[in-house]
């Protein structure tokens, strides 16, 4: 039977439990898992992680971090067994290349801003892919990203092929202009046309939020985070959720002014 490791507090530590989880006196479920069925729990964890950080709570951000390196550990594991790579080559592959992209503290080039910074990294990248077969990908931009956040990241891609707007306020015209055929679509009432066009309403203000130089996705986070505040305190007020069923629409209008008020 496998022993626990005296010493929790060290990477080895992790990286021995992982291995007893997978070994012949493991636990059965870890022993089935593969990279294809992990990877629904490593987008979870991370988003997980990513709500810990912005609730600022140190002890949550801890242990959420310590749920991404789980993963991380267990996915080295399983190439590990199936003798592709292990958990020293990621560490190693990531190290050589945060040395290499970071020339500017481990080797002599001088930077002035971390524009600058973002320049000089782009292209190492560039330069560490041109010996690469081409790629049909223009964006370059994973799939399984929350679209809201895809949406950010495509439109900066298009900035770089200079193909983008000048200012916000032409970005809130193209807004505006796409909820104007998302209007008549719903007038149409044909569905397919409805999704189209809201596609279209969502992708460009995501646009308008890079233009404001705000991140899509968490804006939207803390919108909902907001919207929940409120509606928490609406039921609140009521007394009970029976209660608050059982309002007029006014008299919810009403309670969500309040909400908004006692939430701010």
């Amino acid at each position: 039977m496998p022993q626990a490791p005296k010493t929790l507090n060290s990477f080895e530590a992790i990286v021995q439990v992982i291995h007893d989880l997978r070994g012949p006196d493991g636990c059965p479920w870890d022993k089935e898992q593969t990279h294809s069925t992990l990877t629904q729990y490593a987008i979870e964890e991370v988003h997980e992680m990513v709500e810990a950080v912005e609730s600022g709570d140190d002890a949550h951000i801890c242990e959420e971090l310590g749920d991404v390196l789980f993963q991380v550990v267990l996915h080295a594991e399983i190439a590990e067994q199936r003798k592709a790579f292990n958990i020293e080559d990621v560490i190693e592959g990531i190290t050589s290349k945060i040395v290499r992209r970071h020339p500017h503290v481990f080797s002599d080039v001088k930077v002035t801003d971390s524009n600058e910074v973002i320049k000089n990294w782009e292209e190492i990248k560039r330069l560490e892919k041109k010996d690469k077969p081409a790629s049909k990908d223009f964006f370059n931009v994973p799939p399984s990203l929350p679209s809201l956040q895809r949406s950010h990241k495509i439109g900066e891609r298009t900035e770089k092929f200079a193909f983008d707007w000048n200012d916000p306020r032409q970005v809130l015209t193209q807004v505006k202009a796409e909820i104007a055929e998302l209007e008549a679509a719903m007038e149409e009432k044909d569905q397919n046309h409805i999704e189209h066009e809201l596609g279209d309403v969502l992708f460009s203000v995501a646009q308008l939020a890079r233009h404001l130089n705000a991140e899509p996705e968490s804006t939207l986070r803390e919108a909902n985070r907001r919207f929940i505040r409120r509606f928490e305190k609406m039921v609140e007020i009521s007394k009970s959720l029976d209660e608050f069923v059982k309002l007029s629409a006014v008299e919810k209008e009403h309670l969500w002014t309040l909400a908004k008020r006692n939430t701010k």
